[in-house]
């Protein structure tokens, strides 16, 4: 995580930008008081609230973590990816 005055972002924005974007890097800026802000890429806040989002629910969360207490313990199968198109055309096959 990357501190920088605001007067250094000011003169260095698309700098500090690219950086946050390119180097997966947040970046603080403190102001007065104690207060500060965090400048984190789309992808971060994204990634962020889907974390949020699916550990809102208690029943998600210890969905996840039985999940991987079992991958740790090598309770895993591996299964192909479906191809969208196909599974799509081969789920009209079945119910007709």
């Amino acid at each position: 995580m990357k501190v920088l005055t605001i007067s250094d972002v000011r003169k260095n924005f698309a700098a500090v930008v690219d950086m946050v974007i390119d180097d997966a890097e947040e970046c603080v800026i403190p102001r007065g008081g104690g207060k500060a802000v965090v400048i984190v890429s789309l992808d971060e806040w994204n990634a962020m609230r889907e974390t949020l989002h699916v550990l809102g629910s208690a029943s998600n969360a210890r969905r996840l973590l039985e999940s991987i207490a079992q991958a740790d313990a090598g309770l895993v199968e591996e299964h192909p990816l479906l191809d969208p198109d196909s599974a799509a055309h081969d789920s009209g096959k079945e119910a007709a």
